[in-house]
């Protein structure tokens, strides 16, 4: 009875928000070469930020409805939205009315959620490793600048490492708090308490990794950075067809 009145209440289970972990599928986006997803998703982001109109952002959502249904990107994959996130667009979508600002408003948040999307899809098709191996190719021309190159890759790796430790302890406080929470409508405090303990579990993960990793870099002393060659192919080269093409028509006819 109590399990009935339960699932009534909250309704169907919340999908978790799931964060550099790649969807296992055997597509040619994820095949593609991790610096190719890595620079065509900083070119369509950089290029919608400056012409952000209705044009260029109708041609970023074919680009990126198109990228998902050739990798296959399940439903599951994208996290369940809070009610007050739509509450919050609503309220100030309504202010921003009355000012005469709405089209600049619902512009810019459907940028941010086609940015949210584009690093996402970079996320559910490329695996960590992956984009470790990359970083080095694609800060290879900074070299020519006397660019601290391979302390800038060692800081990135070892962030990205970290970032597994960090998505799991995350979890688990999340899973421990919904064993103890009340079913219902979470309210602000409840959120707020969410907020710190997620905080503190990301501190403490933090100051742990890096204690562990200062203390292993200690013994093991300098390593030199492992430099890869990018692996083109077909869909690299198509890739950076369709994303100069799409950039182009963003700059010009935007």
């Amino acid at each position: 009875m109590r399990r009935a009145r339960s699932r009534t209440t909250t309704g169907a289970p919340r999908r978790p928000l799931i964060l550099l972990r790649p969807v296992p599928r055997e597509t040619p986006v994820h095949r593609l070469w991790a610096g190719t997803k890595l620079l065509a998703a900083t070119a369509l982001a950089v290029t919608v930020a400056f012409v952000p109109t209705w044009r260029s952002l109708l041609v970023l959502g074919v680009v990126l409805a198109t990228t998902i249904v050739v990798a296959r990107i399940p439903r599951g994959a994208v996290p369940t939205v809070p009610w007050w996130v739509f509450a919050s667009v609503g309220f100030f979508a309504a202010l921003n009315s009355f000012g005469g600002g709405l089209d600049p408003y619902v512009r810019s948040v459907l940028v941010g959620l086609a940015l949210l999307i584009v690093a996402s899809l970079v996320g559910w098709t490329t695996r960590l490793s992956d984009i470790v191996d990359a970083l080095p190719v694609l800060f290879a021309p900074l070299r020519l600048l006397r660019c601290p190159v391979d302390e800038w890759v060692t800081t990135c790796t070892l962030a990205l490492r970290v970032l597994p430790s960090i998505r799991e302890e995350l979890r688990m406080v999340f899973a421990a708090r919904a064993l103890r929470g009340r079913p219902g409508v979470p309210t602000p405090r409840g959120l707020w308490h969410q907020v710190v303990d997620a905080v503190g579990a990301v501190v403490s993960v933090s100051l742990r990794q890096v204690r562990d990793l200062g203390d292993a870099l200690a013994v093991r002393g300098q390593r030199t950075v492992v430099r890869t060659r990018p692996r083109w192919g077909t869909g690299d080269l198509v890739t950076v067809l369709v994303v100069t093409s799409a950039c182009t028509v963003m700059a010009v006819w935007g």
